[in-house]
């Protein structure tokens, strides 16, 4: 059957979701193409001829046989291209307030401390188990707000860098910390944003909110309410390139922590389907439920372009040989892509599709000039 291929920039083959090397197509010919060739075209298969510059005749393919090798092509002074499916950056922003203290049944504080049901442990709990199970697939980093328990102080940075294996590291500042404070929560989603803007690896990157309750310390005061402006924090983490997941711990019966974080959720781009929009978590059971989800939905589906498209809005997507749509909203079904470009995500049944191995072959075409990449 004939298949004419438009002048394409770049083909990323992610064939299998191993690595393997990006090509870039040359332009198609009426008769054959010819590969790695030149001069005469001689030396060109049957039903092809080689290329016209200088050099030994190509390898001619018949127009009807199946597209050539992958070559180089400097139209657009296009650069081989190499992709690896990424493990996602999860930044856990983990609430430490003095409220963390009540056992999430009771509405009290509750002792012994180091035993009792409350909210802190059995969180942590929940953290310690998810991470240890996922940490040799997925990158995760923890930031306490407040820093030291202490007001609404917040310093830069993590207390735990995010990488692979950090399930010690986490557990032991965990272990370190206890609830108090107030909830600095604007200022530790604009530090969380800073911190991960700082990472120069190209894995995907998104922050999981816990909180369990009204995001305190507008004005400096730690009981004052600060919902819009935090609120506004993780709109702006979101814009720059870091989603936000919102979990609220033991929050159902409070409406206002509800409105705020049902606002929270969809700022951040990665809301949870049904009402309220976020993870509303009462347990340690229901915490390692809501992380695991989280941690499928962001490790599945991500890919790395080694190099960036020259037409960012020039690029199409296929799975298994048909093209995928890019996304308009993060919860479509599409497309869409990673920080600064650098990746891709596939989302909804797309998504669901590559999880369950319906899906078998991805791949990226670049175009260039406005010419549009033809499958």
């Amino acid at each position: 059957m004939n298949r004419a291929f438009a002048p394409i920039v770049g083909l990323v083959c992610l064939g299998n979701f191993g690595i393997s090397a990006g090509c870039t197509w040359s332009p198609p010919l009426k008769v054959g193409l010819g590969v790695e060739g030149g001069g005469s075209g001689t030396a060109g298969g049957e039903g092809g001829r080689g290329s016209v510059d200088s050099g030994a005749g190509g390898t001619g393919v018949p127009f009807d046989a199946a597209p050539p090798p992958p070559t180089m092509d400097a139209n657009c002074g296009a650069t081989r291209t190499v992709t690896t499916r990424l493990p996602p950056d999860l930044l856990l922003v983990f609430d430490r307030s003095g409220s963390m203290a009540a056992d999430p049944t009771t509405g009290r504080n509750c002792t012994p401390a180091a035993t009792c049901p409350s909210k802190w442990n059995q969180a942590t709990a929940a953290v310690n188990t998810v991470v240890a199970g996922s940490q040799t697939t997925t990158r995760w980093g923890l930031k306490l707000f407040s820093t030291n328990g202490n007001g609404c102080t917040v310093a830069p940075g993590a207390q735990v860098d995010i990488g692979l294996n950090t399930a010690p590291a986490i557990a032991a500042a965990l272990g370190a910390a206890g609830p108090a404070g107030s909830t600095p929560t604007t200022m530790a989603m604009t530090l969380a944003g800073d911190y991960l803007a700082s990472l120069t690896t190209p894995n995907p990157r998104f922050i999981v909110l816990v909180t369990d309750g009204q995001p305190t310390c507008a004005g400096g005061n730690g009981n004052g309410d600060d919902s819009p402006a935090a609120i506004a924090a993780v709109a702006a983490q979101s814009t720059r390139g870091y989603p936000t997941f919102v979990i609220g711990v033991a929050t159902a019966s409070d409406a206002m922590a509800t409105a705020t974080l049902t606002q929270m959720s969809t700022a951040g781009t990665r809301p949870r389907a049904g009402t309220p929009n976020y993870w509303v978590v009462n347990n340690t059971a229901d915490l390692v439920s809501a992380l695991d989800l989280i941690g499928t939905q962001v490790a599945s589906c991500s890919f790395v372009l080694a190099s960036l498209p020259p037409d960012s809005n020039n690029v199409v997507v296929l799975a298994d040989g048909k093209i995928v749509p890019k996304d308009a909203q993060p919860s479509d079904n599409g497309w869409m892509y990673g920080t600064a470009m650098t990746s891709i995500t596939l989302t909804g049944t797309y998504c669901q599709d590559v999880m369950n191995g319906v899906t078998t072959d991805v791949e990226a075409l670049f175009g260039c000039g406005g010419i549009t990449p033809v499958p």
